[in-house]
């Protein structure tokens, strides 16, 4: 009996034993089981976090990749040299729109870009300003208009991975571009007869050289024979030889003593710009759409214009260029320049107004009748001698805003036949858009005009607005004689019609204005 006892006491020491080992390894099964579905859980909760993460940080970069392609696509956006090798920008290869990858082709990252271009400053407009006012682009030829900023926005593209949708993590940035632009004029235009049938073209570019009438066909394929400057010294000079490193300026030249015989003109090495020695180089524009030269002791004008051989009406196709009698609006012997070959010495000094546009065209009394309907902006006369024989239907008189800053009200006016007691005041009808002259009156409204010289913003600089009526400008109308702009009134745009006795704008290129308008 006490063997069997002792049996049944081991036995059930074993079989508590067992028990326990067995619910141990159970709760250990449990507790990682319960462990490996934590991580299961952390893992997939910061799947799509992690996924969104990294799209969102790869969007931005393919976003600021977009913003540098497009500023490279705009710097680079150029023409071919002018003929003093200068390049400017040519607004026909502006982009409208770019697509690519980042790296390489068919990469993962991928950006696509708008650009929008515009005359006034973007920033910190809302988006129905940013889509009235954008100029027009049209893919492959870009814009019509010159502008002054360009509004970048750039969207980035990216892997998205199974946890996170396609546009989520998508990120957009943009940035303002400033255009490096420059209003200079570039001088050197041709010279056309009266009724531009011909052009004058250098028969080398050498001094002795003389001139040519050429068919106007022929013309504007040679502009190294072709281009012509009257300069500040009132000479008219092969443009080709202004250039740096091209030896001494070659001047048209007329005859040795001061006659009306006619004697071929020639291209000579320009005088000296002081002393009597080149009287015969000196030049001046006058009623007759003539040059005419200047007597031998430069205080008055000679005798000799500018002309072909003959005067009896042929054509002057295949004539050499002349001096002799002077025409009157006559083929032979009168001229239709082009404003760039340039406005001589006019300018504030002279009492003249120049147009910045037509740089060689100024405020005319048109024929000197002071009831005329309209006045023209006609080539800008001269007087080499530096006294007052500049006609009087040239000089007008105005007062500049103090420090040539800001704007200031003032009369318009001339002195006809320079008498003082004979003033004519601009006036601005309302019932024309031609500006008319009338006798000064300080008490009629429409006589009154805002000057603004630099105002800060080039766009509102250098205009003449009547006080009546703010939203207009002085500017170039339809032409009179085929020829010269009339002088109109029209919407103000800022335009370089419409800027008057101006300066220059150069505006250096900047980009700024960096913004995320998405994601992030």
């Amino acid at each position: 009996m006490r063997w069997i006892r002792t049996r049944l006491d081991e036995a059930r020491r074993d079989g508590q034993e067992s028990g326990v080992a067995m619910l141990s390894a159970i709760m250990v099964i449990l507790i990682m089981t319960t462990l490996s579905v934590l991580v299961l859980g952390l893992v997939l909760s910061q799947t799509m976090p992690t996924q969104f993460a990294r799209k969102n940080t790869q969007t931005i970069y393919a976003a600021e990749a977009g913003i540098e392609t497009a500023l490279g696509a705009l710097r680079t956006a150029q023409g071919s040299p002018d003929f003093v090798g200068a390049v400017y920008g040519d607004i026909r290869k502006l982009p409208c729109t770019m697509a690519g990858t980042v790296a390489a082709p068919g990469g993962e990252l991928a950006y696509s870009v708008t650009v929008r271009y515009y005359r006034d400053n973007p920033a910190g407009q809302n988006e129905t300003w940013l889509n009235s006012k954008k100029l027009s682009c049209v893919p492959g030829n870009g814009t019509t208009l010159q502008p002054l900023f360009a509004y970048i926005t750039s969207t980035g593209d990216a892997p998205s991975g199974s946890a996170v949708a396609d546009d989520e993590g998508v990120r957009t940035m943009s940035s303002i571009y400033r255009f490096n632009t420059t209003s200079t004029n570039v001088i050197g235009g041709r010279i056309y007869s009266y009724e531009t049938k011909y052009c004058l073209r250098a028969d080398g570019t050498t001094a002795g050289s003389s001139i040519s009438y050429v068919d106007v066909a022929s013309c504007g394929v040679d502009d190294d024979h072709e281009l012509w400057v009257w300069d500040t010294d009132y000479r008219i000079k092969l443009a080709l030889s202004t250039l740096p490193g091209s030896g001494p300026p070659l001047c048209i030249t007329g005859p040795s003593t001061n006659t009306s015989t006619v004697t071929l003109a020639r291209l000579q090495t320009c005088a000296a710009t002081t002393g009597t020695s080149r009287w015969n180089q000196l030049w001046s524009w006058e009623a007759g759409a003539r040059w005419k030269g200047e007597n031998t002791d430069i205080t008055n004008y000679g005798s000799f214009c500018l002309r072909a051989q003959t005067d009896s009406g042929t054509s002057p196709k295949n004539s050499k260029l002349y001096t002799g009698a002077c025409a009157d609006k006559a083929e032979w012997g009168s001229f239709n320049p082009d404003p760039a070959v340039g406005a001589g010495a006019a300018g504030p000094s002279t009492s003249q107004v120049v147009n910045f546009l037509e740089f060689g065209r100024c405020f005319d009394v048109t024929w000197a009748a002071v009831t005329h309907p309209h006045m023209i902006i006609y080539p800008c006369k001269q007087d080499p001698s530096g006294g007052s024989k500049l006609d009087w239907n040239h000089k007008w008189f105005y007062t500049e805003p103090t420090g040539g800053n800001g704007s200031v009200e003032t009369t318009i006016y001339v002195r006809r036949n320079n008498s003082d007691a004979d003033k004519w005041c601009l006036k601005a009808a309302s019932t024309t858009t031609y500006p008319t002259l009338a006798t000064c009156n300080a008490s009629d409204p429409q006589q009154k005009w805002i000057r603004s010289a630099d105002t800060g913003n080039y766009q509102t600089s250098y205009t003449f607005v009547p006080k009546s009526n703010a939203t207009r400008c002085i500017g170039l109308g339809d032409k009179f004689e085929g020829a010269w702009s009339k002088m109109v009134l029209t919407d103000c745009t800022g335009g370089l019609d419409q800027k008057w006795n101006a300066p220059p704008e150069n505006v250096s290129a900047s980009v700024g204005n960096y913004l995320e308008s998405r994601g992030g």
